[in-house]
């Protein structure tokens, strides 16, 4: 091949490439979409995920905590304790101790427990003291109020945190305002969204109990939004940089065999081995297996012996007589075609040429009702049953 046929095939060959290139030019069209990233792994059940790495990050040893339920101890009262559950299940004892941490130097952020639902109650009960149902609301002698919605997305609201150096955005929707039985104490740290009590900072003792109404602004999704990280930030700070702080988002009681094992292991431990022998015995045996003896059925025969000797007993013969004709009649049905259209007479003459027999006697066998009723003995009885029988079995 010479060169100028190799340059010549290598010009077509590219020039089919770039026009085959610029047909899927025009033919593609670049889209954009969007794609919603899910929560996934343990951020996906923990929404104070991201709260402990923003603290790990900032040099601040935090840790998760399954369960409110779930502590056999309190911390440290250097170490800040976040619920951002409703502590529904907290028992009052536990609700004492956990006030009693807080006047040895604990803190505490939590949030509130809603109490009633203001749609349900009458005008003429609405000045009266309503106690909070929440135990440690009460010991603080605040409730929670009618629900208020004074925040948007696309709004910000700016509030003045002790501590901070400028004013923090904070972004949400609505909440239930704090409200004091009988008013906040002097020292209190009250922050208002419109005149409604948003949070509560109070010095209890050494310590300080801090409640939100609202701490979604520090979950995964929402951390990240307005000043939410450094408004989580200077709340942790309340007491001065913590040793370490504890996370809590689940206040449910745990599961049953966690229950289970944990007070009484020693005797699951003891039934587990009890199964284990019991199984070991059971799949012993000693000699060759007895075998079963085998079920005792009747035949079909002796259950028909059994109602004819019932019908005679009763002295029901024309019963035993009357179902003998009828099967006798099934048959005849089936070997002659047309034999239910015939009348008496012709079934008579047809049959009785067809076994050679007088009518008169086929006439009795077939139609004659009161034939073999009035027979005493059985074996007269046993005789017209078989004449019966052979007329049916010889057609």
């Amino acid at each position: 091949m010479s060169k100028k046929v190799a340059w010549l095939i290598g010009i077509v060959l590219l020039t089919l490439f770039v026009l085959v290139v610029y047909n899927l030019y025009e033919r593609l069209e670049l889209v954009e979409t969007s794609e919603k990233i899910t929560l996934k792994g343990e951020a996906k059940k923990n929404p104070l995920y991201a709260a402990r790495i923003f603290l790990n990050r900032m040099g601040i040893p935090a840790s998760s905590k399954q369960s409110l339920q779930g502590l056999n101890a309190l911390p440290e009262t250097n170490t800040v304790l976040i619920i951002s559950s409703e502590r529904s299940t907290l028992s009052r004892q536990r609700t004492d101790d956990l006030y009693a941490w807080i006047e040895k130097g604990g803190h505490l952020i939590t949030l509130t427990h809603v109490d009633y639902d203001f749609s349900d109650v009458d005008a003429e009960y609405e000045e009266e003291e309503m106690i909070s149902i929440d135990p440690l609301q009460a010991l603080l002698g605040v409730r929670t109020g009618e629900r208020v919605s004074v925040l948007d997305e696309k709004k910000h609201f700016k509030m003045n945190l002790k501590g901070a150096k400028h004013p923090l955005k904070l972004q949400g929707e609505s909440f239930y305002p704090i409200e004091s039985i009988k008013g906040f104490l002097s020292d209190d740290e009250v922050l208002k969204i419109k005149n409604k009590a948003f949070m509560l900072r109070r010095h209890i003792g050494k310590g300080k109990v801090t409640l939100v109404a609202d701490l979604d602004f520090i979950n995964n999704r929402n951390i990240r939004k307005a000043d939410h990280a450094e408004i989580f930030w200077q709340l942790a700070h309340g007491l001065g940089t913590p040793k370490s702080v504890w996370l809590i988002h689940n206040d449910e009681m745990p599961a049953l065999w966690r229950l289970m094992w944990k007070h009484a292991w020693a005797f699951i431990i003891t039934l587990m081995l009890m199964f284990i022998l019991w199984l070991y015995r059971a799949s012993h045996r000693f000699g060759p297996m007895i075998p079963k003896a085998a079920e005792d059925r009747r035949s079909l025969l002796e259950h028909i012996n059994a109602s004819g000797h019932f019908y005679w007993k009763h002295q029901q013969k024309a019963k035993l007589i009357a179902s003998t004709r009828e099967a006798l009649n099934q048959r005849l049905a089936i070997t002659y075609p047309g034999w239910k259209q015939l009348t008496h007479e012709e079934k008579i003459t047809q049959l009785a040429l067809r076994l050679a027999r007088p009518p008169e006697e086929i006439q009795q066998l077939l139609f004659d009702l009161n034939y073999g009723i009035n027979k005493r003995k059985r074996d007269d009885f046993i005789q017209l049953i078989k004449q019966l029988e052979q007329v049916r079995t010889s057609l």
